[in-house]
């Protein structure tokens, strides 16, 4: 199973209806259905709206619903992954051109699972994390709370052109730990630049 396969499945077993009356509403067959159920399978996107439809989801659950599902193709097809990275090493290096030609010292982290910039200004470093998307926040949280923690930095920030993607409950999360959720844009006015 898989984080999409697991909310399915609570969703389901909290509906009233039986999953072959949900499966007949959505337009699949049963096994169809289970195999979505089961992890075996992903919905496109037209399969999604139709089960959200069959269960009666509101749209924060169909949200939820939705970037799971993507979260869980992005993690799983080579295609979503390479796209993914193409983005993000496009942002870096737009990020990385812009800070340094404005006189900033940048580095970038040798390890994995961390930020991908380090921004120095003084004495502080804080750590910057670049995602083109945001899928997971709890995964993007815990990647900045450990390369604020290997810094002894007092903030970070997160650096997104999806600002729109995540909800207010998840920008709270992010701000009660001290990161900043930022545009590109929204980034260089940040720094004075």
């Amino acid at each position: 199973m898989n984080f999409f396969s697991e909310y399915l499945n609570t969703l389901v077993r909290n509906h009233p209806d039986s999953i072959s009356k949900i499966a007949h509403n959505a337009e699949l067959s049963r096994p169809s259905f289970y195999d979505l159920i089961n992890g075996k399978n992903l919905p496109r996107k037209s399969t999604l709206t139709r089960i959200s439809t069959a269960l009666s989801l509101s749209e924060s659950a169909g949200k939820k619903l939705g970037d799971l599902n993507e979260a869980e193709r992005l993690r799983t097809s080579r295609k979503e992954q390479k796209f993914y990275y193409k983005e993000k090493k496009h942002l870096i290096s737009e990020m990385s051109t812009k800070l340094l030609t404005k006189g900033n010292e940048i580095s970038r982290p040798k390890g994995p699972d961390q930020a991908d910039l380090i921004l120095r200004q003084n004495t502080h470093r804080f750590p910057i994390l670049i995602c083109p998307s945001i899928l997971d926040p709890s995964i993007i949280l815990g990647r900045l709370l450990t390369s604020m923690f290997n810094l002894s930095a007092s903030k970070g920030y997160l650096c997104t052109p999806d600002i729109k993607s995540l909800d207010k409950k998840n920008i709270q999360l992010f701000i009660s730990h001290r990161i900043k959720v930022l545009s590109v844009k929204g980034l260089l006015r940040e720094f004075n630049l």
